[in-house]
């Protein structure tokens, strides 16, 4: 049978079941997305200068709330069409180390933000670049070394330098950008 309905034991046809993992996406992207615009308001500092001039003043939650739209819309359209999607659970299918390397990765993760925030980004960033490459199979530790070092730098560069983040420093961190080579 390949409409998505199943053939049950005495001969019948059990009815198809139309909420699937889709459904319940698209549920929790419109609520989301409700949540979201109501706490927009409380969540979003007033601007301290406020420019005027020809462009009209627009509030600082006119973007984060048009986002949370988004989301409502297309939370709402996933919703409706995954009723017409006929789809197997792949999840129930997944074997024990797909399910371990994600576990693991969450982990690290978790570990990864306390450490930069003490450590800093660069030394955080290194330290959880390299411990998931060598989970993951990276067995050149010189050159895992290299790219756990460099990457977080060039990052770090980046962030504060171009795009004018603050990130955790560390004295490791701020010493390449205020005396010579990334400058």
């Amino acid at each position: 049978m390949n409409d998505g309905s199943q053939k049950l034991d005495n001969g019948t046809t059990a009815p198809e079941r139309r909420i699937n993992f889709n459904t319940v996406s698209g549920l929790f992207f419109v609520a989301l997305a409700l949540i979201l615009f109501a706490i927009i308001p409380y969540q979003i500092d007033k601007p301290l200068i406020v420019v005027t001039g020809s462009v009209a003043n627009l509030p600082a939650e006119l973007f984060p709330q048009m986002v949370a739209v988004a989301f409502l819309f297309l939370g709402i359209w996933l919703a409706v069409t995954s009723f017409s999607i006929h789809q197997v659970n792949e999840l129930r299918n997944l074997d024990k180390e797909a399910i371990v390397n994600v576990s693991v990765t969450l982990v690290l993760m978790a570990i990864y933000v306390p450490v930069m925030v003490s450590l800093g980004f660069v030394v955080g960033s290194a330290i959880m670049v390299f411990a998931m490459s060598t989970y993951f199979g990276n067995r050149n530790f010189v050159t895992g070394a290299i790219i756990s070092i460099v990457l977080p730098m060039f990052m770090f560069f980046i962030f504060r330098r171009v795009l004018l983040v603050e990130l955790p420093p560390f004295p490791v961190d701020i010493y390449p950008l205020t005396n010579w080579s990334l400058i």
